[in-house]
């Protein structure tokens, strides 16, 4: 039996294992494709909305790390990095630190015992005292939001923006997958309505959780330069196919497109596949200050997916911050002294456990 399984080998798997490494605990990482495999499947032309930068001498980690000693900035010599260079850095940390990942290893079902957990995969089962589940977001896409869902395809489906056939298309959804569809059509001269229930560049929001980051304002103006790019605001109500022509309804108006409508809905996320091991209120796990399910002890939730005091953590910047708190949690359990390593992680900016201090301001 292992100490601690880690489901999933993204940013937020590879994170935490490097802190249980560190911190001598026996565990291993399983993951159901490679490592990385969702920014493996990233569009070509997609990159990461936030920058890297060389600032770890200085105590402020690259917003894309997930361990305070590394940067992609510098290991990977750009400032957006694509799915598959964000992949590569991911690989070389887990050789770097010489982490056990178990590649190809599909997860089944997870089973709560006395003893901890019974994780059923496709190569036999796994048992371990915690559980800490790392699953992403990317391959399980809301593609069933409304009627007609099924006449769409989501932009996640989409592997190359140069191959896209047509010249007019409809976007549903303004979020940062919607903008990003519309900014990639744009760019090879074809026409965009984005439909969405609320128009999402007059927000003053300055959680980039929910707004629009101020990287892809830059690329909507460049792209949109002869105003190929549109926008609705209105709910979609359903979508019918007559023939090889579609119709999106809103609660306003219905519009016809000749193309397939895209669905930038976003993602239902990997916990669906555990749900029975949390209690949900509002549509979120819910779980106690050390991001450990309030049904289950011993099952922790980190990366994209975790949400807490109303706070979304769906970016990199912010989850890196929860790894050690996690870590150190799953520590005091096991009656491990990591104190130094916990220590460590402190002094370089990279332990956040105090989430009711957080406020959203901003003097200008």
């Amino acid at each position: 039996m292992f100490e601690v399984v880690v489901v999933g080998a993204g940013p937020s798997g590879i994170g935490i294992a490097i802190i249980l490494k560190k911190m001598g605990i026996n565990f291993t990482v399983i993951e159901r494709n490679e490592i990385g495999s969702s920014f493996l499947k990233w569009p070509k032309q997609m990159k990461l909305l936030t920058p890297s930068f060389f600032s770890n001498t200085f105590r402020m980690i690259d917003l894309n790390a997930i361990s305070f000693d590394t940067s992609p900035a510098l290991t990977l010599q750009t400032e957006h990095p694509s799915g598959h260079e964000y992949a590569a850095y991911l690989k070389k940390l887990a050789d770097h630190f010489e982490l056990p990942v178990q590649t190809w290893t599909n997860v089944d079902s997870v089973t709560k015992t006395k003893e901890g957990f019974v994780i059923n995969t496709d190569k036999g089962n796994i048992e371990t005292q915690i559980l800490v589940w790392s699953g992403g977001e990317f391959q399980y896409p809301k593609d069933n939001t409304f009627p007609g869902s099924e006449h769409c395809i989501h932009n996640s489906l989409i592997t190359n923006w140069d191959e896209v056939q047509g010249d007019e298309f409809l976007v549903v959804g303004g979020y940062e997958s919607g903008m990003d569809t519309a900014i990639n059509l744009a760019e090879r001269k074809k026409r965009v309505l984005i439909i969405d229930k609320e128009n999402l560049l007059e927000s003053e929001d300055i959680d980039p959780s929910r707004t629009i980051s101020p990287y892809t304002k830059d690329r909507l103006r460049r792209a949109n330069a002869n105003n190929t790019i549109e926008f609705h605001t209105g709910r979609v109500i359903k979508v019918e196919k007559n023939q090889d022509e579609y119709t999106v309804y809103t609660e306003q108006k219905k519009i016809p497109s000749k193309t397939k409508p895209i669905l930038a809905t976003g993602f239902a996320g990997s916990l669906s596949l555990i749900k029975e091991l949390f209690d949900w209120e509002e549509g979120k796990a819910q779980l106690n200050s050390y991001d450990e399910s309030t049904k289950s002890p011993g099952l922790y939730v980190t990366g994209p997916l975790l949400q807490q005091h109303d706070m979304i953590f769906c970016f990199i910047y912010k989850f890196q911050q929860r790894f050690a708190v996690v870590a150190n949690h799953i520590a005091i359990k096991l009656s491990k002294d990591v104190a130094s390593v916990v220590e460590e992680y402190k002094k370089e900016g990279m332990y956040l456990d105090n989430l009711s201090s957080i406020e959203d301001k901003c003097a200008c």
